[in-house]
This record gives C-alpha cells, sequence and structure tokens, in this order.
C-alpha cells in the first residue's frame, strides 16, 4: 500500500515510465515518467473500454487527497458509467442555463450573459462546477464592485447552481445561505488627494500585474473591470488612446479613451505576455480583485496610511469629482466616464466626440495627482510625470 514516506522514495525508471497501485483505494495509480514527473491516475474498465483518467499530480495532490478525489470518480463510474459530472465547469452549465432557461424565459438574458461574461467566467469559467464552495462565493461576490451589481450577480448564480441541481449535476449548492452581501445605497465615497497619492506609492509595492493595474485606475476613471480587461490590440501607445468597442463596456457603448503621458508611460513599462495588458498567465486578463484590493490594504498599512473603508470602483468617481474641482464641466466628464448621452447625432458621433476635451481633462487630472505626489516634503515619493 502506497504511503507518504514510500511515494518521496520512489525512483523515476531509467526510460518510459512506472505505475505503482494503491491497494487502499482499487484502481488509484502513481504514475512515474522518467522525467521524475508523478501523476494520480484512476484505471477502470466501464464496459468493453478501460478509463484512465488524470486525478493530479504529486505533492501538490498528496495521497489523502488523491484517495479523496479517485473515490468520487469510481463513485459517478459506478453510479452512470461516466464522469461527466465531476468534469462539467461552470462556463459549460452557464452557457446551457442560458440557452435553455434564461433565453426562452427571459428577455433581458442578453444582460445576464454579459454579467456573467464580465463578472462570473474569467474567475470560474473553467472551474469543475462540483469544486466550488461556499468561501469560493464569498469571494467573488466580495471582489464585486458597486451598489447593486454584487446582489445581482449573487442572485444570477444562485440561479445557475438550482438548475445545476435539478439536474444532478451538483448534490448541493455552495450559494444557498449566503445573504446579499451589500445594501443598494449608492456610495459617495471619494479619495481626498492625500488618500490618492498614499494609494498611487503603496500600489508600487505590489508589483506586476495589480500595481500598475491600480494607477491605470486611478488615472483613467475607467470601471475596474474594463481595465483589467484592456488589450494591447486597442491601445495606440503612439496616439495615446485607448478604444474600447460596445463588447468591452458595461453600457454597451463603445468609448475612445485618451491616455495621459503618465499612463503611456505605465504600459510602456508593464511586460507583453499575452493579448492582455494586465495578466497574470499571458492567457487571461487579471482577475481575483478582493485579493488584490487586500494586499493593497496592506502595503497602505505598513506606511502609516489610514484611510476610511474604500474600494476599487471608488477610484473612478474620485478621478471624477476631482476633474469636476479642477473645473472641468459635467458634459466631459460624463463623457469620459463613458455615460449614456442623449439624442441620435449624440449617439452616432459618441467614440471621437469630445475626445480633446477629454484628453485635456485627464492631462489635468494626471498633473494635479502629480503636484499631489511631488509635493510632499521630506519623502520619497514616486513621480508620475514622464
Amino acid at each position: 500500500m502506497l504511503t507518504d514516506a514510500k511515494i518521496a522514495a520512489l525512483k523515476p525508471p531509467v526510460a518510459g515510465q512506472a505505475e505503482h497501485p494503491d491497494h487502499k483505494v482499487t484502481g488509484l495509480r502513481l504514475r512515474i515518467g522518467s522525467s521524475g514527473k508523478k501523476t494520480w491516475i484512476v484505471r477502470r474498465r466501464v464496459g468493453p473500454k478501460v478509463l484512465n483518467k488524470k486525478v493530479g499530480t504529486y505533492p501538490p495532490m498528496g495521497l489523502a487527497a488523491a484517495r479523496k478525489a479517485a473515490e468520487r470518480i469510481l463513485e459517478a463510474l459506478a453510479s452512470d458509467g461516466t464522469t461527466d459530472a465531476l468534469d462539467r465547469t461552470f462556463g459549460a452549465v452557464a452557457e446551457t442555463w442560458i440557452e435553455k432557461v434564461a433565453k426562452p424565459k427571459n428577455d433581458s438574458w442578453k444582460l445576464q450573459e454579459r454579467r456573467l461574461e464580465m463578472h462570473v467566467l474569467p474567475t470560474w469559467g473553467e472551474r469543475k462546477i462540483q469544486s466550488i464552495k461556499r468561501s469560493d462565493v464569498r469571494e467573488l461576490i466580495e471582489g464585486i464592485e458597486g451598489d447593486v451589481l454584487p446582489n445581482r450577480v449573487l442572485s444570477q448564480v444562485k440561479t445557475i447552481f438550482r438548475f445545476a441541481l435539478s439536474r444532478d449535476w451538483i448534490e448541493a449548492s455552495p450559494i444557498e445561505g449566503i445573504e446579499k452581501p451589500k445594501s443598494e445605497t449608492p456610495r459617495d465615497r471619494v479619495l481626498d488627494m492625500n488618500e490618492s497619492k498614499a494609494v498611487w506609492e503603496a500600489a508600487e509595492h505590489m508589483g506586476y500585474p495589480f500595481g500598475p493595474y491600480v494607477r491605470v485606475l486611478q488615472l483613467t476613471a475607467q470601471r475596474r473591470t474594463e481595465v483589467a480587461a484592456m488589450r494591447w490590440d486597442a491601445v495606440d501607445l503612439d496616439a495615446g488612446t485607448w478604444t474600447l468597442t460596445a463588447e468591452d463596456t458595461k453600457g454597451d457603448r463603445a468609448t475612445l479613451v485618451p491616455l495621459s503621458r503618465p499612463v503611456v508611460e505605465i504600459l510602456k513599462a508593464v511586460p507583453r505576455i499575452g493579448p492582455f495588458v494586465f495578466t497574470s498567465d499571458g492567457e487571461t486578463h487579471i482577475s481575483g480583485f478582493a485579493k488584490g484590493k487586500a494586499r493593497l490594504d496592506k502595503f497602505l498599512k505598513a506606511s502609516g496610511a489610514v484611510l476610511k473603508p474604500w474600494t476599487l470602483h471608488d477610484l473612478r468617481r474620485t478621478a471624477a469629482t476631482h476633474m469636476v474641482r479642477l473645473g472641468v464641466s459635467e458634459e466631459v466628464v460624463g463623457r469620459i466616464l463613458n455615460h449614456a448621452v442623449k439624442g441620435v447625432t449624440a449617439k452616432v458621433y459618441a467614440l471621437h466626440s469630445y475626445a480633446p476635451e477629454k484628453r485635456s481633462a485627464l492631462d489635468r487630472w494626471a498633473a494635479d495627482l502629480a503636484r499631489a505626489i511631488d509635493g510632499a516634503s521630506g519623502s520619497t515619493v514616486v513621480s508620475i510625470r514622464g
């Protein structure tokens, strides 16, 4: 029978691969290649075929965890001869729910689909739905900012889990009993210039991707998820512009965001390791905003900065408020924020209209933030000027 000590002592074969069965859970095997890589597999005959299913790798998955995973696979095979229920991802379930439930019964299914694409699928799309726990639900919802949106996403995700439960794809929903995280009272938190400076300096210690991401949030006044999903092919560093299509934005409205010189310098300095500007794996854009914000708060606390409770979304409101303070008209600020405009002409020409005014406003905001950062006496600061 396999033990942790025995596994640690196993040597790789000279060539090919060797397998070591676990006699406690019949069918579980540890496969070792000549490179030394150790992989857990489950082997089981299902009808005329022999199934070999990878469970995980050792040591990230220890013996006890491998046995539990193998038992779940064997139970599924004994039940219906497949592991489809175990393999089914949240993204696949959500897609089926959209097609089978939302489209036939709900006129607003496109909004629901878009909400999933922006706030849920980047984190859970490839996750096995049976692996999602209550703690995962809390982390996801707590990472969604806004006054109404977290509750709406929670309600929609709850519906999808109930759909999966009705199809016997999960045994229990991890979302039942979780209360709405926030009231739907609009927030009005605005960071003053000293707080904005503190956030800027704390972001430096976080490194790529979250540190530069926070600074771009501060300077552009765009939505958190839209900045996170910024793509290189939408950015023109020579022209200093960032173009978002209607599909890229919450309001389904295309917009042109002029990039101030500090933003251009930030983007020139970050690595290009995939289609997204801010990425941890080179394939998907960053997520995990709650964890990133928690790390940022730790750096703020370590620096001695004392801030009232705030969210990443407050950086957008902060930039807008200070631009108005600097004399920018509310009309121009609304264009920067990509709020809805009235009139057919305004809608048709919204992409490039007010571009000079928007650039001037964002440049003024960048300069004001630079003054706040550079104006601190007796301290080492990071200038946002090029």
